[in-house]
């Protein structure tokens, strides 16, 4: 691969990375990854980088002058391909924009005793690693940077992504920005940090909601005691439950409706508010919809169908847009409370993407 084959190559390893969001620990890589020196970090994922682009290089040379096989250029491909991939991903690496030209990397090749350095022992350990994978298979050089880039979302989870929020922001801006975000099927896991957000926020605003509580994506409702996705207590002494929220990201079917209108009055006897945040409702179900729907009001509970869209649009208005701006930092805090780091570097794409749209 040449460096623009490498950064695309790396750009899709990072996605599957960050979807699959590995949280165990990896002790080897970790101490690596996590290095108090930034060179030993560059170093890391260039030289394995490098090696996966040209099986013929060795993971020790730094200099294509170094007096050995496998000579290569070490410093213009972390400067061609690493530097800029870690400045678009939060800086996970550091912020070096010469990491190799660094007293550790001013060298012709690492060695295992390298006396000038500060942090021998963790060269020592890089070597070691770059030793056990010098003569290994291609498929082991792969495997292990992906455990590299494991280790990078590990890292980038303990990281407050610098989310680039405006002063202001118009009605229309805001739909564009949760359009785009909320277009890519995530599991459920963008529609429910958005509406979680958007209802802390609308209950400040309003003074109507005491608390929000959300579930976790995968908890099961009945593991976590919870008669919905989301349960909002009312503003009063009581702080009872007063509206239970169901999040989907596909359209609202009969079968939905029936299992959470039951789970939320077993629940809560004095429960009277489902709302369903959905794209739509499913046609072939729409009259049987209807129908529960006016039978469960007739015993005294409240069941509301609406997409986010059409709740921010008939909220939103009634609020000052200092709110708007507040809403979108909310989503950036509840994503960052469930530390998806895929969903995490998604909002904060979005909002670049999204500048000047106001103009």
């Amino acid at each position: 691969m040449d460096t623009a084959e490498a950064r695309l190559w790396l750009d899709r390893e990072w996605v599957d990375a960050l979807k699959a969001n590995v949280m165990s620990p990896d002790e080897e890589i970790d101490a690596l990854a996590n290095s108090n020196t930034i060179a030993i970090r560059y170093a890391l994922v260039t030289q394995l980088l490098g090696k996966i682009a040209d099986p013929s290089r060795s993971l020790f040379a730094v200099q294509q002058s170094a007096p050995m096989e496998g000579a290569w250029d070490a410093r213009s491909f972390s400067t061609a391909v690493v530097v800029p991939w870690v400045a678009d991903n939060q800086h996970v690496l550091g912020t070096s924009a010469e990491p190799y030209a660094s007293k550790p990397l001013r060298r012709p090749r690492l060695e295992y005793e390298m006396l000038d350095v500060k942090d021998k022992k963790g060269w020592r350990r890089l070597v070691t690693l770059f030793g056990k994978l010098e003569q290994a298979e291609h498929t082991n050089v792969v495997a292990t940077f992906r455990l590299v880039l494991a280790s990078l979302v590990r890292r980038l989870s303990t990281q407050t992504f610098g989310y680039t929020v405006p002063q202001r922001v118009s009605l229309p801006r805001v739909q564009l920005i949760l359009d785009r975000f909320l277009a890519t099927p995530s599991g459920g896991l963008r529609p429910l940090a958005v509406t979680a957000a958007l209802l802390r926020t609308v209950g400040r605003a309003f003074t109507i909601f005491s608390r929000v509580e959300s579930q976790g994506l995968n908890e099961a409702d009945a593991v976590g005691g919870m008669p919905g996705d989301i349960l909002c207590f009312a503003y009063n002494e009581t702080e009872r439950i007063c509206l239970v929220v169901e999040v989907k990201d596909l359209d609202l079917t009969i079968a939905h409706v029936r299992a959470s209108s039951s789970k939320a009055k077993q629940a809560d006897e004095g429960l009277t508010s489902l709302l369903f945040a959905v794209p739509g409702v499913a046609e072939a179900d729409q009259e049987e919809i209807r129908n529960l729907v006016r039978r469960e009001w007739a015993s005294g509970l409240n069941i509301y169908t609406s997409s986010i869209r059409s709740l921010i649009d008939a909220l939103f208005v009634l609020l000052d847009e200092v709110w708007r701006v507040r809403l979108l930092r909310a989503i950036g805090d509840e994503l960052d409370e469930r530390q998806n780091q895929a969903a995490r570097k998604a909002w904060h794409d979005v909002l670049l993407e999204t500048e000047g749209s106001d103009a």
